[in-house]
């Protein structure tokens, strides 16, 4: 993509009768030569005339634009600032020929137009963001914290930059100066790919952000893009995620999506062996229904299934071992969310509520009155689906599922061993009268939560 004429640049070694001593020999386009003492040879540069200079620190692909994250200096796949690097379709950690949705790595091989999945479901959704996960390959390919911006920090950065057109060894393309430090960084015009079409070089950039399209979500399946030209720099356009854009990563941590709720001022007592939250994390007294919770994560999301679960690997098809019990570690939401006070019952504990208490029904909820005369209430929410929450499509919602901190068991009601996909949830259909544990739900579903306190 440079568009400078390369030099055939031969090193070879001239031996002298006194010294033998490294002569480098440079052809030109006319035809000529000339030599020069490797010796006296600090450095080589490759500068055209008129273009401003690459925008590379030193030997370091990191730049400090006054932001909250460091900006690499050049495109995933590049190795200077004027290179184009490579495309990626959204969530894809190699390139490829052809960008379309034959060959899309997270397409839907179960869909039928017309048929059981609704249009969305073509694509499998990877998260709300994928930056600092396996799908994202600047993490992949460079590691450390360089990852994929979100599209709050390109956002960041286009507000916070001057922007002028201009050109990089002959590329064209945007540079952008911070406003608050001075720093500069430099967006070769590569345009983008769509099927095996390369489309807008040299007329614009197409950067991919880390965040999914967050409009009605379950009609687009589409993920948010950066574009830049000589007119314009916005990060709210979207783009279906087949499309070959550049990455340009960014370094620093990924952002914390653990939300802090209001915890209860008193537990309930139901003369147990601990004390129990008066609603669900996420709820208040007058809304005790809550958020839904995936077992091992700390955050709440749009909809849950394995592609966007935190601790699964779509790389290697695996699932990271958290251990037996996550009760009370940084890995359990009822902690990181209300506080150290706050953790997820034990399966121990969430049995006491079954072998020890009163189950009433209220619709479809569960009254549960404990030996001492004190009661609480677990509203019955079903799960989170991929379709999201289950308001509108299940109706009425007849059953609860609760988590607890145990892994659950280590094998499937098939006989088939689990490998840390599974744990133990409180599960009741108060109309048929049930209520139990089961030790091998998914955990990659999203879930009800209802703490214990922790004292």
């Amino acid at each position: 993509m440079n568009k400078f004429l390369t030099l055939a640049i031969i090193a070879a070694t001239a031996v002298s009768a006194s010294a033998q001593e490294k002569i480098m020999r440079i052809h030109k386009a006319d035809g000529s030569s000339e030599t020069v003492k490797v010796a006296d040879v600090a450095k080589i540069t490759f500068e055209n005339s008129g273009d401003e200079p690459i925008i590379t620190p030193g030997d370091e692909k990191m730049v400090d634009m006054g932001l909250s994250v460091k900006w690499a200096a050049w495109n995933v796949g590049a190795t200077t600032a004027s290179d184009y690097g490579n495309f990626y379709a959204y969530g894809e950690t190699e390139p490829k020929i052809d960008y379309s949705v034959e060959t899309y790595k997270w397409i839907n091989p179960d869909y039928e137009e017309g048929q059981f999945y609704d249009y969305w479901e073509q694509y499998y959704k990877l998260g709300e963001t994928l930056t600092g996960t396996n799908y994202d390959v600047a993490h992949v390919k460079w590691g450390d914290q360089w990852r994929i911006p979100t599209r709050k920090e390109w956002t960041e950065l286009i507000h916070n930059c001057s922007w002028t057109w201009t050109a990089v060894d002959g590329v064209a393309g945007c540079m952008a100066t911070s406003n608050i430090n001075g720093n500069k960084v430099f967006f070769p015009a590569a345009g983008n790919m769509v099927g095996t079409e390369h489309t807008h070089d040299q007329l614009g950039c197409f950067y991919w952000t880390s965040s999914e399209y967050d409009g009605e979500p379950y009609e687009e399946p589409r993920n948010y893009r950066a574009n830049l030209d000589a007119t314009y720099r916005s990060a709210d356009g979207y783009d279906y995620p087949d499309v070959g854009f550049s990455i340009r990563a960014v370094y620093g941590p990924v952002p914390d999506p653990t939300v802090t709720y209001t915890a209860p001022s008193e537990p309930v007592d139901l003369g147990l062996s601990v004390k129990w939250a008066p609603y669900n994390l996420g709820g208040t007294t007058s809304s005790p229904y809550g958020e839904y919770f995936c077992w091992g994560e700390t955050y709440t999301k749009r909809y849950s299934h394995v592609f966007n679960y935190k601790w699964y690997d779509p790389l290697t098809d695996s699932y990271t071992d958290l251990g037996e019990d996550i009760c009370g570690s940084v890995n359990d939401c009822a902690t990181r969310c209300w506080g150290e006070d706050w953790r997820l019952p034990t399966k121990e504990e969430m049995q006491e509520l079954i072998t020890q208490c009163t189950w009433t029904r209220s619709g479809y909820d569960a009254i549960i009155t404990g030996p001492n005369g004190n009661s609480i209430k677990l509203p019955a929410m079903q799960f989170l689906t991929y379709a999201g929450k289950p308001s509108g499509y299940l109706s009425p919602i007849s059953s609860g599922y609760y988590l607890t901190g145990d892994a659950g068991d280590d094998k499937w009601a098939s006989g088939k061993p689990t490998e840390n996909d599974v744990c133990t949830v409180l599960k009741f259909y108060m109309a048929e009268g049930v209520w139990k544990l089961d030790g091998t739900t998914y955990r990659g579903m999203g879930m009800s939560v209802r703490p214990v306190y922790n004292k």
